[in-house]
């Protein structure tokens, strides 16, 4: 007969046992080993059950409480019981902060190229690139407007005499020489638009560079199934952003349908 304070030792290292096997059996639940998964979970119920029913079971079987009491006031026997799920317990938070961290870093927001460079590039080019490319709209307004003008002028002209005829004249001397620097002017605010245009480009495709912003594409020749994938960092070192495509573009590869996006955003 084991005293008291021996039955209790006993029992409590029969549930420290129970909750080992629980926690061994919780991290392989995820595994194909499903028979010991099952044993490890069996074995659990079997330990908590006997940790539960100890004070009726220790008169019963003498054999076993006298290698049990052994077990239970050994030093190394506690020790083996708590390394195990303090182990456990470490590889279960390791995996948590191993599957949190790709999740922190994934954008949650994914766009196409000519977006991420409209939203995510450096403020001042943005903002740079938003005042460049109203002015050939602007411009372009203005010749046809000034064309519209010109033209009723030259019909209105031949049926008109003395001094509204000169009127129409001096305008049109006015008008005409206008039109032909607004019309001038017109390459070069397209140019000016596409350098910015190419500004924005340029930083998007350092920004990947860096790893500040992430991109996923397909792997031409796309193949029906075939997963998109994160393009590594290092291929931007020779890819090349195609935004009117929505490809990047490699010296033998390619990824077509291409998105970016910024961690956290």
């Amino acid at each position: 007969m084991l005293l008291q304070g021996d039955a209790l030792a006993v029992q409590l290292f029969i549930g420290a046992a129970a909750l080992t096997a629980l926690s061994v059996a919780m991290t392989q639940a995820g595994w194909t080993h499903r028979w010991f998964v099952r044993g490890m979970f069996a074995l659990a119920a079997f330990l908590t059950i006997a940790c539960v029913g100890w004070p009726y079971f220790e008169s019963r079987i003498p054999l076993i409480s006298d290698a049990l009491q052994a077990v239970a006031l050994s030093r190394i026997g506690w020790f083996f019981v708590g390394t195990i799920p303090a182990f456990v317990g470490g590889m279960l938070l390791s995996d948590f902060l191993r599957r949190r961290r790709p999740t922190a870093k994934t954008p949650t927001k994914w766009m196409s190229i000519f977006s991420a460079m409209e939203d995510l590039a450096r403020q001042d080019l943005i903002d740079r690139y938003e005042y460049v490319k109203q002015q050939p709209f602007d411009n372009a307004r203005l010749a046809v407007s000034l064309e519209k003008r010109i033209s009723v002028l030259h019909a209105a002209a031949p049926a008109l005499e003395g001094s509204p005829r000169t009127e129409i004249v001096d305008e049109l001397v006015k008008l005409t020489p206008e039109y032909d620097a607004v019309c001038k002017q017109s390459p070069g605010l397209v140019e000016t638009e596409e350098d910015c245009r190419e500004a924005l480009r340029t930083n998007i495709l350092s920004q990947l560079l860096d790893g500040k912003l992430i991109a996923k594409g397909f792997l031409a020749p796309h193949g029906a199934g075939e997963p998109e994938k994160l393009i590594p960092k290092e291929e931007w070192r020779f890819l090349m952003l195609d935004w009117e495509g929505d490809q990047a573009l490699g010296p033998n590869f390619e990824y077509i349908a291409v998105l970016i996006g910024k961690p956290g955003y």
